[in-house]
């Protein structure tokens, strides 16, 4: 039996799927209610929905300031239509890169941050690769920050 899961896709410096970043702690935790994924915990600065694969900070004002996602058999997470944990993480760099306009990029498996989309990546390497079987390098967390950082 084939189960159909949603889509969410990255915007850079505006939302992941129902979740605007901006937006309210209460209106984070109403937008992923209605797509499926109530509230699961909460610790400190940080919201998390959908078995912990989804992680939401906030600033001291209680606006989104951070949206990061982890592969989930739950939904998909998708960046220019491409699904950022079936593609590997060299590649992904690569198209981002390109959507970045910022100049030359050095590929860091570890952790690394476009300084005009505000899209972050974080610890490539082959653990994560949950649809491919561990064969690919791919990034363990994919996410998105707003341009208020306080």
């Amino acid at each position: 039996m084939n189960i159909t899961v949603p889509t969410f896709e990255f915007v850079p410096l505006h939302s992941f799927g129902p979740a605007v970043l901006g937006a309210s702690r209460a209106e984070i935790r109403t937008a992923f209610l209605r797509e499926g994924f109530p509230l699961e915990d909460s610790l400190g600065s940080s919201d998390y929905f959908c078995d912990a694969s989804i992680q939401v900070e906030y600033n001291p004002s209680e606006q989104a300031n951070f949206i990061g996602v982890s592969s989930s058999p739950r939904f998909a997470a998708h960046i220019y239509g491409l699904d950022v944990f079936d593609i590997d993480a060299s590649e992904l760099f690569a198209i981002i890169t390109r959507h970045d306009n910022s100049g030359a990029h050095m590929f860091d498996e570890y952790e690394y941050l476009f300084p005009n989309q505000l899209v972050s990546l974080w610890d490539a390497d082959q653990q994560y690769d949950r649809k491919g079987n561990e064969r690919r390098v791919i990034w363990a967390q994919v996410g998105i920050r707003g341009t208020q950082h306080c």
